[in-house]
């Protein structure tokens, strides 16, 4: 399977379809019953060529009938982590997701999966809460993930997919953050987790402020001064020593990119939207989704977890700042003049 997804399960298809898809919600019971997550993850002390113990320790990957028969010699190798990094059985993650949702083995489980060997682990549970932003639907999810080689915190928060493109923003957006929980992989990660439905009561108050944010962008129209200025920041251009700037094809390119986005506007799924600040907050995500190029673990674990994610997060306070200063929306955004923006290259011929 590509993009380094090594099991993928959902109730529909996502990433070039990828994986198994159910039509239907899924329980964790169910989602483990489809192989490929039902694995179980232990630590062990690494040794060197001639068999000696190092100090140095890592974590292998065992199938459930493997590890009922003792055939260790099966393990697969996940990473190397510290001494004091504790094995969390990710089996447990969608349990507490159904007791923070109230349930018992819910089916509310819209995809779940691994990334590479399992390295990482993700379920994505449906809250049934949704932001509007006037015709526009943004459904709230609950996503949980965790890694077995030290990559990740275990982590729940709240996530977004846009039901007109399923585009993900994933982001704790309340002030307070009550929407997101992380623990280490210590010996005190299982008390820190077993306090996790406290941390997460906000869920239902968080989309709504979500939904007042997003709300707050689509009344805004993005004038060329201030979607300079957000591109500046978010794609800084490169300086000599003595602070000339230094041409890049590479972030021509992006920039085109994120304007055709921006432009095409989802093929005027919502006209209102054309022009505003929530239109390029889409445009920049759908970028990171759809076309920016990983270099690392493949674009959708970027989009989910990695630098995508954070370029979306990053993009999302950027242009909440420059939005105090555009005005109300009442008129179509300006249409995008590459030259005047400074780049060389044509927007792409299509989306």
């Amino acid at each position: 399977m590509s993009a380094n997804i090594n099991t993928y399960i959902g109730r529909q298809a996502a990433w070039h379809a990828l994986g198994t898809v159910t039509g239907k919600y899924q329980t964790w019971a169910e989602i483990l019953a489809h192989g490929g997550l039902d694995f179980m993850v232990f630590k062990s002390q690494l040794q060197d060529g001639l068999g000696r113990p190092v100090d140095a320790w890592g974590t292998f990957r065992l199938g459930k009938e493997d590890a009922k028969a003792g055939a260790k010699e099966k393990a697969v190798f996940l990473g190397a982590v510290g001494e004091d990094y504790k094995v969390i059985n990710h089996a447990s993650g969608f349990e507490l997701v159904d007791a923070l949702m109230a349930t018992a083995d819910g089916g509310h489980y819209e995809t779940a999966g691994t990334l590479g060997k399992g390295e990482v682990v993700w379920g994505l549970a449906d809250l049934g809460l949704a932001a509007r932003i006037g015709d526009d639907v943004q459904k709230g999810y609950l996503l949980f993930c965790t890694s077995h080689d030290g990559s990740y915190s275990y982590l729940h928060r709240l996530s977004l997919t846009r039901v007109v493109c399923q585009n993900t923003l994933n982001q704790a957006l309340s002030e307070k953050g009550k929407a997101s929980f992380r623990v280490r992989h210590t010996k005190n990660a299982m008390d820190r987790i077993a306090s996790a439905h406290q941390a997460l009561e906000g869920l239902a108050g968080d989309i709504k402020s979500v939904e007042g944010k997003l709300q707050f962008l689509a009344g805004r129209k993005v004038t060329r001064e201030s979607l300079t200025t957000i591109f500046d920041r978010l794609f800084p251009k490169r300086e000599t020593e003595d602070g000339k700037p230094v041409e890049s094809t590479r972030r021509d390119n992006t920039l085109a990119e994120v304007l055709s986005l921006y432009e095409n506007n989802d093929n005027d799924a919502f006209p209102d939207q054309r022009g505003t600040a929530y239109n390029l907050l889409n445009s920049v995500i759908a970028y990171t989704d759809h076309y920016r190029v990983s270099q690392n673990n493949g674009r959708p674990a970027s989009a989910l977890f990695g630098s995508g994610d954070r370029l979306k997060g990053q993009a999302l306070l950027e242009i909440m700042k420059e939005a105090d200063k555009m005005p109300p929306a009442r008129q179509p955004g300006f249409a995008v003049d590459f030259a005047e923006l400074g780049l060389k290259v044509p927007a792409l011929a299509s989306v």
